[in-house]
């Protein structure tokens, strides 16, 4: 059984967790990078798991706009650094045309989600606070102070919290920012607040005293009590997320203790998911490790780019390293062989794992010619090759509309590869003049290459001149790939190319038969 349809199963047979409300949350601090996108799709996979299974669900996706800025992308240093400690949703925006700093990184994200096939229904945490949807937690969590300190030192074992520590950060009434004011008195209605110079050291208060209502977006609550508030005020029943929030102890913990304790709702169901990392690493904004999220259909296509967290297991790490390898082609080849089985009517997890990357409807279930990423890549390198007609020939048969759209599909994205990210051996490059690795050249290859241009002036089909070049070399007594090693030092200037027929009749073959006597008086 496929890992999504597994998970929603086990929520289901729970039977602790109706409703079937699945919620995930983000920092809308900086640009996303791709490891973020591992949780939107996960709960946006097992929404459509439970969808499958016959159940009601919801599914949303919270951006914390209503956190403090306590650090900032590299590009954003400069001109914002007088905005640290001032709430995301309240500092301007980096570009024009958005309310906020906040605003605008997360429509940054909703983007890629949404070209990602996200159905969630995206919430502002702020909004929720603003239009007093958090009221009553916040009551709650001030009411029950002394049992929220409580859970912070049994499960977490954190230190004592000093004398009039209360649950909550306010928007200073002067200089505006929330991560550096403490909150020392509450008397049923507004709290006493300091907004300190030193409270942290990544902004600097005013100094301002002041007392204020913590109602309708003055006020916001910690995270590890802000979170089980949103699972409260939402009604969320399933959340799962990044290991490293579920450790024992950890943010999960404290956050379902705080449900039961605090605010007497059961925990959502939760689940632990693995790390995204680039070359061993786990991606982080701000440490600068990784992908933009931005750029991941820029290097993929959205169903190819789904794929790629689909086809892993939540509870295994994902490794993604796109820069001088090869594992953009074998990602398309892994995608190819789950196509191939949906297309045959197959009910495994390979036909699973390529339906739940689909954007919309899945194509139907019928044999679909794919052309292989890597050859579309090699092919789209050489001059005067109409892929089409290529293709068609290939095949054996004109290409449906579904298989030219593919076609061109790949074509765009070979091209990217190509230019940004394939290792430069891949990359096919006709040298122009003999280099000078021709004076490397055995006599062997010397009388072989001889050989090829008489090839060359006699057959024009690339089949019937590949099958000779191998003939040739049989014939001389010389190893097939010291023979072809020949043609691509020549040619290309390393000893390694694609098939060596197509290329050479790519060009005009006198340009070609040209080279070759060249090389083979190199001296």
């Amino acid at each position: 059984m496929f890992w999504a349809d597994k998970l929603a199963k086990a929520i289901i047979d729970s039977g602790e967790h109706i409703g079937y409300w699945t919620d995930d949350m983000w920092t809308s601090s900086g640009y996303a990078h791709v490891g973020s996108i591992r949780g939107p799709l996960v709960h946006d996979v097992l929404y459509q798991a439970l969808l499958d299974l016959g159940k009601k669900a919801t599914t949303t996706f919270v951006y914390n706009d209503f956190d403090p800025i306590d650090g900032l992308p590299v590009e954003f240093q400069k001109d914002f650094a007088k905005y640290m400690g001032c709430p995301l949703c309240l500092a301007p925006s980096p570009v024009p045309g958005y309310g906020s700093f906040g605003e605008y990184f997360s429509k940054d994200f909703q983007n890629v989600l949404r070209d990602l096939g996200v159905r969630a229904e995206w919430v502002s945490s702020y909004e929720l606070y603003k239009k007093g949807k958090f009221n009553s937690v916040i009551r709650e969590a001030l009411d029950q102070k002394e049992e929220i300190i409580t859970i912070y030192e049994e499960v977490a074992h954190s230190k004592k919290r000093e004398k009039g520590w209360l649950p909550l950060q306010v928007v200073c009434e002067k200089c505006g920012k929330l991560g550096t004011t403490r909150v020392h008195d509450w008397d049923g209605e507004t709290v006493k607040y300091t907004c300190e110079p030193d409270m942290v050291t990544w902004a600097k208060g005013c100094g301002h005293k002041g007392r204020i209502s913590p109602f309708d977006g003055n006020a916001k609550l910690p995270w590890k009590v802000d979170w089980p508030a949103h699972w409260k005020v939402l009604g969320v029943t399933i959340e799962g997320a990044g290991k490293d929030h579920m450790t024992s102890g950890g943010s999960r913990d404290i956050a379902d203790a705080i449900c039961t304790r605090v605010f007497h709702i059961t925990p959502p169901y939760k689940f632990s998911y693995e790390h995204f990392l680039l070359g061993g690493k786990k991606m982080s904004s701000s440490k600068g490790i990784g992908l933009k999220a931005r750029d991941i259909t820029k290097i993929l296509p959205p169903r190819v780019a789904r794929f790629l967290f689909m086809r892993t297991d939540y509870r295994q790490a994902i490794e993604f390293d796109p820069f001088g390898t090869m594992v953009v082609p074998d990602l398309f080849d892994e995608y190819d062989r789950c196509f191939t089985e949906y297309t045959k009517g197959e009910a495994n997890d390979f036909a699973r794992a390529f339906e739940l990357s689909q954007i919309g409807d899945p194509p139907p279930k019928k044999l679909v010619y794919l052309p292989r990423f890597r050859d579309v890549a090699n092919y789209i390198q050489l001059p005067n090759i109409n892929l089409e007609g290529k293709y068609t020939k290939i095949k054996g048969s004109p290409l449906t509309q579904l298989e030219k759209k593919i076609l061109e599909e790949r074509m765009k994205y070979a091209r990217v590869w190509l230019d940004g990210y394939a290792p430069d051996e891949f990359r096919i490059q006709l040298v122009s003049s003999v280099p000078k690795g021709a004076k490397t050249l055995t006599s062997k290859q010397k009388e072989y290459l001889q050989n090829v241009i008489s090839l060359l002036e006699k057959y024009s089909d690339p089949d019937e001149l590949q099958k000779n070049l191998y003939e040739i070399s049989k014939e001389l007594s010389i190893d097939s790939k010291e023979a072809f090693a020949g043609i691509y030092t020549v040619l290309l200037g390393k000893t390694f190319g694609p098939k060596a027929a197509w290329f050479l009749l790519q060009y005009p073959k006198e340009d070609m038969i040209k080279r070759l006597r060249e090389a083979v008086n190199y001296k």
